[in-house]
């Protein structure tokens, strides 16, 4: 690499470096650091409609959870603006079916602006615990990191066709 590509390589790390250094400034994202804090919420009518497809659509092991959904609760689990959230379920919940890996599903999907997003929906022993949605082909380093979640009918199994 000559000197011309060395500097394109830090001008690239500045700009990167500025926007997030504008992110963790942002009012924005000191909300979202707040809601981590709030005591857990009922789950969004997009939230519970989401996961509800997701176990409806899913493995005869993944339909198992979905009494749970009933009286679930949620915190916002990350600050970087992703939608991810930590799931909480009743004490009082019947518990889905234990599977020896802690993933009941891999899919992609697309948010109503077109992003293409990953989710992954976690158990631990037999319970729901988390909702992770992360961005895939957009660089997630722009000046508005947030993302919403992705509609239900763009969802297919990751590595499906």
């Amino acid at each position: 690499m000559g000197i011309c590509g060395f500097l394109r390589t830090q001008r690239t790390k500045w700009r990167f470096w500025q926007q997030d250094r504008r992110w963790n400034r942002s009012a924005r994202k000191r909300e979202i650091e707040a809601e981590q804090v709030l005591p857990p919420r009922p789950l969004t009518r997009e939230e519970d409609s989401l996961l509800r497809w997701i176990l409806e659509h899913g493995s005869d092991e993944a339909k198992s959870f979905l009494p749970q959904i009933e009286r679930m609760r949620a915190v916002r689990a990350c600050t970087c603006g992703c939608p991810t959230i930590q799931l909480e379920v009743g004490e009082s919940a019947s518990l889905g079916s234990p599977q020896a890996d802690k993933i009941i599903c891999d899919l992609l999907g697309r948010t109503a602006r077109g992003e293409l997003v990953g989710l992954l929906l976690f158990q631990i022993a037999g319970k729901l615990d988390s909702l992770e949605i992360y961005l895939l082909d957009v660089d997630p380093r722009n000046n508005t990191p947030e993302f919403g979640l992705p509609m239900v009918e763009t969802l297919k199994e990751f590595g499906a066709g």
